[in-house]
């Protein structure tokens, strides 16, 4: 009978690579100008670009125009409607809608077919109309056919910037 060979205990391998300050040199040249930003240590023959701040996308956002409001609303209505009828998710209008609007989609989603969300027929906008009380806010209400019965909500648009987004919706 052989005797069973001891335990030996082994370090475990380093898996990280060394740290930039670990190296103790220059970089390598493969990442030698591969970086977004400059550094002058880097390359000294290269020419110096000052680093500027760019302004927040809301407020270069905030002097454009606002996009044709019939079309979008048609767009809008038809995917609200679709939402509605569950074949379609409410994620898909984020950037359209504020986060209190894609909560109540999020719990009114597939409410028109009952228990089987997805099933049936597509429903389709018939009608909408749509006015603007003020500037860059608009009031749309909205008819859709489900196939069994027609349907309607209406949805309040606001656009600060230079988009639409919906910001209330009552469903009928």
């Amino acid at each position: 009978m052989s005797q069973p060979s001891p335990i030996r205990i082994r370090r475990a391998p380093v898996v990280d690579g060394p740290y930039d300050d670990e190296r103790g040199g220059r970089p390598s040249p493969e990442v030698t100008g591969a970086l977004a930003l400059a550094f002058p240590d880097l390359d000294a023959t290269a020419p110096q670009v000052p680093l500027r701040l760019v302004p927040p996308a809301a407020a270069t956002d905030a002097a454009g125009p606002c996009p044709p409001l019939r079309p979008l609303a048609t767009r809008l209505a038809q995917a609200i409607a679709e939402i509605l009828a569950g074949g379609r998710s409410p994620a898909q209008l984020a950037p359209f809608a504020t986060f209190d609007v894609l909560a109540q989609l999020e719990r009114s989603a597939g409410r028109l077919n009952g228990r089987r969300p997805g099933v049936g027929t597509r429903p389709k906008v018939t009608s909408i109309h749509v006015s603007e009380p003020a500037t860059r806010i608009a009031e749309v209400c909205v008819v859709f056919d489900t196939g069994a019965r027609r349907r309607a909500f209406a949805m309040r648009l606001e656009s600060p910037a230079s988009r639409w987004r919906c910001t209330a919706l009552q469903l009928g």
